[in-house]
């Protein structure tokens, strides 16, 4: 654990982190806080969070200011409601060190502050108008008793990895001459329906590769299948090959299934932002969290170079508990410093203040980062106060 008295101290435990590709960072003010997005923190005098509300929230922060949310989608909506301090399923991040770091010592004196560090692999970063991400904004706008599963998805597509597992990367010299090529796959385009249909019943074991490749060799009637070398190698990747199609099939047939089962509201408000949406959402990436980097339409994102995690929800098989729309987990591989790393980035709190003004050398103060008047002029008064 580092324990942060200066910049000068926080920007050595910052170089050491080295050049990942996708670094983003988070100031907290009390080092117990939890990386929990608004609407799913518990209140401390209720002893409760807002999750079951999400949607009501949502629609009645709207229609009482109507003018501010004018031509916004629904990421650029919830976005400004965390501007405004509504809870949402939206966790503020920063692409800047020291903008964190200015969020851990700011507001609060009494407890130890942190600085949380990220790195966050690519195909968890989306950009303000990906699909995955309009996906997950319109959350927000279901009803408490939304949920889903998998349904076959899972099976199919944990199947289809063996399969892939399972072949054989030959030379291209060593499969030249085989016999029986255009055999082979016209055995496959006849019997694939065969072959599906062994599937959905769950007839074919891949542990038990070679009995399966026995019973559909016995589909040639040509003896030399069992005499030539390379054309059963090339029997082989054929099957496997095809296995791999005829599972990608199955897969989406089973995405369809779920997306009929679960997903119609979900997909009726996705195309409120996008009309042109495929009526298809993958139920894995409902279960994520992603990292945006969001439009730079907005002057307090610019200035505090802000990004946002958006929250998921889990699988869910039955409704009950209070357990509305269960929050999908953040992976802690993407933490580089912070709970539950044992190496963490901690800010002394009898250092904060003395940590600001040494941040206001370096421009980054309140009427910098917040550029709204309101905020502006708390600074300046504050300034001139304490002459």
């Amino acid at each position: 654990m580092a324990i942060i008295r200066s910049i000068k101290e926080f920007l050595t435990e910052i170089e050491v982190l080295g050049e990942a590709r996708n670094l983003f960072f988070r100031g907290h003010s009390d080092n117990s806080y939890e990386l929990v997005p608004g609407i799913y923190r518990k209140d401390q005098l209720h002893s409760k969070n807002l999750i079951e509300h999400e949607d009501k929230i949502f629609r009645e922060v709207i229609s009482k200011s109507p003018q501010q949310f004018v031509s916004k989608n629904t990421l650029e909506s919830l976005a400004l409601m965390q501007h405004y301090g509504v809870p949402t399923r939206v966790l503020d991040l920063t692409e800047s060190a020291l903008v964190a770091l200015y969020f851990a010592c700011e507001a609060n004196t009494e407890s130890d502050g942190e600085v949380i560090v990220f790195n966050i692999p690519d195909d968890s970063v989306c950009h303000y108008n990906s699909d995955r991400v309009a996906i997950l904004s319109n959350l927000a706008k279901v009803h408490k008793d939304f949920m889903f599963n998998f349904g076959l998805v899972s099976v199919f597509r944990d199947k289809q990895k063996e399969v892939e597992l399972k072949e054989i990367k030959y030379d291209i010299d060593d499969l030249r001459g085989g016999l029986f090529q255009e055999d082979i796959s016209e055995f496959f385009l006849k019997n694939s329906e065969d072959i599906s249909n062994k599937l959905a019943k769950d007839e074919f074991e891949l542990d038990n590769f070679e009995q399966n490749l026995e019973e559909l060799k016995k589909s040639f009637e040509n003896a030399k299948w069992l005499l030539d070398a390379k054309s059963l190698k090339i029997f082989h990747n054929n099957y496997l090959s095809n296995l791999v199609d005829i599972y990608e099939v199955a897969v989406r047939k089973a995405i369809a299934s779920v997306n009929q089962n679960y997903f119609g509201k979900l997909l009726h408000n996705i195309r409120e932002d996008k009309s042109y949406f495929d009526s298809i959402i993958d139920p894995y990436h409902l279960a994520q969290v992603y990292a945006i980097r969001p439009k730079l339409d907005n002057p307090r994102i610019v200035r505090q170079q802000g990004a946002f995690l958006i929250f998921g929800i889990k699988e869910t098989h039955f409704i009950g508990f209070d357990d509305y729309k269960p929050i999908a987990e953040l992976d802690n591989k993407w933490i580089l410093r912070g709970a539950p790393k044992e190496r963490r980035i901690i800010i002394d709190k009898d250092k904060k203040e003395t940590i600001i003004k040494e941040l206001e050398t370096l421009g980054i103060n309140k009427s910098t980062l917040f550029p709204e008047v309101d905020k502006i002029a708390d600074y300046v008064k504050a300034k001139y106060l304490a002459l």
